[in-house]
């Protein structure tokens, strides 16, 4: 092969690299802004429903299927001088079908 044809073609192969370093480089900077943009959102969303009383920072994790939910939400339940915490009924029912 000649030597015009070889750096021809390393040309080539240089400028689709360069191209395609870009190219992730452009998408990074996307996902950067994105994940900016959803913080942003969360938090606001987050502070509304923290001024609202809506937020129960004391989370409970469930007997049956080990969810975390809020206490707030929490169906409790009081045996043996022991709570339980429940995150619907239907884990409450099958639990105490287990029992």
């Amino acid at each position: 092969m000649s030597l015009i044809f070889r750096l021809v073609i390393l040309l080539i192969v240089f400028s689709f690299v360069v191209y395609v370093f870009k190219a992730i480089r452009r998408l990074t900077l996307h996902l950067k802004g994105t994940m900016k943009d959803l913080r942003g959102i969360r938090e606001r969303i987050d502070d509304r429903a923290w001024q609202a009383g809506e937020v129960s920072a004391e989370m409970v994790r469930c007997l049956h299927c080990s969810a975390f939910v809020s206490s707030r939400d929490a169906i409790s339940l009081r045996a043996s001088g022991r709570m339980s915490y429940f995150c619907s009924e239907q884990c409450l029912k099958s639990e105490k079908l287990r029992a």
